[in-house]
């Protein structure tokens, strides 16, 4: 696959502006020589650092405390275990916890008597475009079996674009290699970015990351709900990735990925 290069000189010479987006996207791509901050050095900068802004010398209003006894607060239960996790030890999940996790994506309501020509889904989407393409590694899960899936919103179901457990040629893409060995199944989010640049040029690429987010935390969340154990994952590498897909890394690409397995608990044999 012929790679194509940007230079910052093509644009300020009068291209059209939405390119700009293909400038910033194949720039920020991880490579296997790419640098990398020592540990030591990201921990000195952390401790200079604050994780919030604090603005003491202006009035501050505390909230009221939140009671998550009672009833209806069940979300915020959710919200409070989700925790990134990555040493889990029995990667078996079952289909239909696949599929929950799933309808993260799925269309919730009709778009009759609307404006837009779309059906909505369970994330906000940005023009109501939806940009996003799911694929899945099926590694160990019951009642399907192993390979890469293509998910549908639209039919709600999977279509298997490869055959055979390709666990390890994922593995390969990732920096953190064991996280995808170990999990049952790895859902890569890839950006069709021209459905929402054609509409909203460089900003359509920002509405395609900030809709990744969105469904990435509902993975999350359904995830904790079924006492599974997920993590969500930037750091692989972008053309290896994008080409066990058979994408072309411009109009579409990877941009999020998010693992789930189940750990064994404490005490148990």
């Amino acid at each position: 696959m012929k790679r194509r290069i940007y230079e910052l000189s093509q644009f300020e010479s009068g291209s059209e502006d939405s390119e700009l987006w293909e400038l910033f996207h194949d720039n920020s791509k991880v490579e296997l020589n790419s640098p990398i901050v020592p540990p030591d050095e990201v921990l000195s900068r952390m401790a200079q650092t604050s994780d919030s802004l604090e603005y003491t010398a202006k009035q501050q209003i505390p909230l009221p405390a939140l009671d998550v006894d009672e009833p209806g607060s069940v979300l915020q239960q959710l919200i409070n275990q989700r925790v990134s996790e990555r040493e889990w030890t029995l990667t078996e999940i079952t289909f239909a916890e696949l599929s929950k996790i799933l309808q993260g994506y799925c269309i919730t309501r009709s778009n009759e008597d609307t404006e837009f020509l779309q059906p909505f889904r369970a994330v906000p989407s940005g023009g109501g475009l939806f940009p996003l393409e799911l694929y899945i590694n099926v590694h160990n899960c019951v009642d399907l079996d192993p390979g890469i899936y293509h998910f549908s919103p639209r039919s709600n179901s999977l279509v298997r674009m490869v055959r055979g457990d390709q666990t390890a040629k994922l593995a390969d893409c990732f920096v953190q290699q064991d996280v995808i060995y170990n999990a049952a199944i790895t859902i890569l989010l890839t950006g069709m970015f021209s459905r929402s640049t054609f509409k909203y040029g460089n900003r359509g690429y920002r509405f395609t990351l900030m809709e990744a987010g969105h469904l990435a935390q509902n993975f999350c969340l359904y995830a904790t709900d079924m006492g599974l154990s997920n993590l969500c994952m930037g750091g692989y590498f972008d053309r290896k990735l994008d080409k066990l897909l058979n994408l072309d890394g411009v109009t579409q690409s990877v941009v999020y990925a998010f693992s789930a397995g189940r750990k064994i608990s404490e005490g148990s044999v």
